[in-house]
């Protein structure tokens, strides 16, 4: 848009010089983008490259659309979309698409892909993971994040190993190409098994009774039929004689420990396992966790915000379309998908003397909903605490004249009605003591500068929460 342009020259084993050049005029972009590249307004001198050396960019294929059948849908074709940027391999698959009764949609895109999958609303979804623009697994947690297309059965496909993340994430299935027929009419079966199936069965294993009863009345609506199981013995009886589509699993069974009983059912062949969602009330080691995570979906320690999380995973898994749930739990789905939610309304204290990291910080957190009150050092920010009726986080700058951040966050700690007021502590050191400082001062949670926006606004949804 300026005019400028950006070169990379590189050599193996040594390196590379990457130049930014920057018009020094400012002017119409068509104008600007016919002219020589001025020279570079912070470089010393231009790298010594070749002069045949050209902007590197990265090339997005374009392709012409596939014939497929969007226009000629009517209200009650059933469709599949394929999300493919190889025509070749699309063509095969929306013919046996066509073959099976089937209408087909194609997608070269990610983006045009998501676009699809709201609109019509298809059966399942065959996604590749290599594709221009946002990849297959952007795609898939896009799709599994929004309440309207998480129901919807995908597929996943690609080059690379049979990846479980993609079963974690909500998939129903992973091949590696290249892919036969037989797999691909194996894939078509699941989808219609999944789609005419109105009913889903659901498995509790869980020998509390209270727990277990909580579990289900939180879970279970009318599209659900719930099997309980108390023991490890039972779970493995019910799954020899009927086939479900999601498992919630407690730990501490009395027969056996729930990761033995995982192992067992990883070993027998003659069992078809469902994805299974573990729902325990003890932390976990991290080599528990490291072996839990290759036989379930997800992990879920019971507390205060497990049972919000337990019906999000069970509609996930068990592919119910969230319009037709309880109004109820329609909300508290939505809620937890609605990322900025947790952020409106919510008054920051944001404590730090340099003032264009006040600027950048406060803008961002004002976009989302959120008041900024500012104070320049730590004496101020008790000053403003002190005034203030609600404050719902503090983040606390540790360099500062007059009273500094440790000082400051020892203080807001001693007065009892800010023991439990999260201060999350912005500093440009990194060294282990430092953070160790910054906790034994009070601090709840500990940052480096330059701040990563992201992993602030994640931590801060974490604080915000609880």
């Amino acid at each position: 848009l300026l005019g400028g342009e950006i070169q990379v020259v590189s050599e193996v084993g040594k390196g590379a010089t990457f130049t930014l050049y920057l018009p020094c005029e400012a002017g119409p972009p068509s104008k600007l983008a016919k002219q020589e590249p001025a020279e570079p307004l912070l470089a010393e001198k231009k790298p010594s490259a070749p002069q045949s050396a050209s902007p590197v960019s990265a090339p997005v294929p374009q392709f012409p659309a596939l014939a497929d059948d969007r226009a000629a849908l009517a209200a009650q074709d059933r469709s599949i979309l394929i999300i493919e940027d190889d025509l070749k391999f699309a063509k095969i698959l929306m013919d046996q698409c066509r073959e099976r009764g089937f209408k087909a949609l194609a997608a070269d895109t990610g983006e045009e892909g998501l676009l699809l999958a709201e609109r019509h609303q298809p059966v399942g979804i065959i996604l590749d993971i290599k594709l221009p623009g946002i990849n297959g697994w952007t795609v898939l947690t896009t799709l599994k994040t929004n309440p309207a297309t998480r129901h919807i059965p995908v597929h996943m496909m690609s080059v690379e190993e049979v990846s479980r993340e993609a079963f974690k994430k909500g998939a129903v299935g992973f091949f590696t190409k290249p892919v036969d027929r037989e797999q691909i009419a194996a894939t078509f079966s699941r989808f219609e098994e999944i789609s005419s199936r109105k009913v889903k069965k659901l498995l509790v294993v869980e020998d509390d009774d209270k727990l277990r009863h909580a579990v289900i009345d939180l879970v279970g609506s009318g599209d659900t039929v719930t099997a309980e199981a108390k023991s490890g013995q039972e779970a493995q009886e019910l799954l020899r004689g009927q086939q479900f589509d999601c498992m919630i699993l407690d730990l501490g069974l009395p027969d056996c420990n729930g990761i033995e009983l995982l192992r067992k059912l990883a070993a027998d062949s003659s069992l078809t396992v469902p994805p299974v969602i573990i729902h325990t009330g003890r932390e976990l080691s991290r080599e528990e966790e490291k072996e839990l995570n290759k036989y379930s979906e997800s992990i879920i320690i019971k507390n205060a915000r497990s049972e919000e999380r337990l019906l999000d995973e069970t509609t996930l898994f068990l592919h119910r379309m969230v319009e037709e749930l309880p109004a109820q739990k329609q909300e508290i789905i939505a809620g937890l998908h609605d990322q900025e939610a947790v952020f409106r309304n919510r008054k920051i204290l944001l404590v730090d003397d340099d003032m264009r990291n006040v600027f950048a910080l406060s803008n961002v957190l004002e976009e989302r909903g959120m008041a900024v009150l500012i104070a320049e050092h730590g004496r101020k920010a008790l000053d403003m605490l002190a005034k203030e009726e609600h404050v719902d986080l503090v983040l606390m700058d540790i360099m500062m004249p007059e009273m500094d951040g440790y000082e400051a966050t020892r203080k807001i700690r001693e007065q009892k009605r800010f023991r439990n007021l999260p201060v999350i502590a912005l500093t440009a050191k990194a060294m282990k003591e430092d953070r160790e400082k910054c906790m034994e001062a009070g601090a709840s949670d500990y940052l480096t500068k330059p701040i990563d926006l992201d992993r602030l606004l994640s931590m801060m949804r974490v604080w915000l929460y609880r």
